[in-house]
């Protein structure tokens, strides 16, 4: 099986605001959508204007540490 092309790739960020902003003022990203999961992560997808491949930016709810899942950070591919 031999993977067709990017998807995305996945960022935990402690401040989701303000790295969405980053991305989009400083980079010239376009935010495509959100989701709230049901644990309670904020997600975020952005992309660059002419590329396919999303960057998804995950933050948890500020409720003390969190147990960091070794699959939060992953690249995803079409296959």
């Amino acid at each position: 099986m031999k993977a067709r092309k990017l998807l995305h790739t996945r960022y935990r960020v402690n401040d989701l605001e303000k790295t969405v902003k980053f991305y989009k003022d400083v980079l010239g990203l376009e935010e495509m959508r959100r989701h709230k999961s049901p644990r309670g992560s904020e997600l975020v997808f952005l992309k660059a204007p002419e590329s396919e491949e999303q960057i998804e930016l995950c933050s948890f709810p500020s409720s003390g540490p969190v147990q960091v899942q070794p699959d939060l950070t992953h690249l995803a591919f079409e296959v």
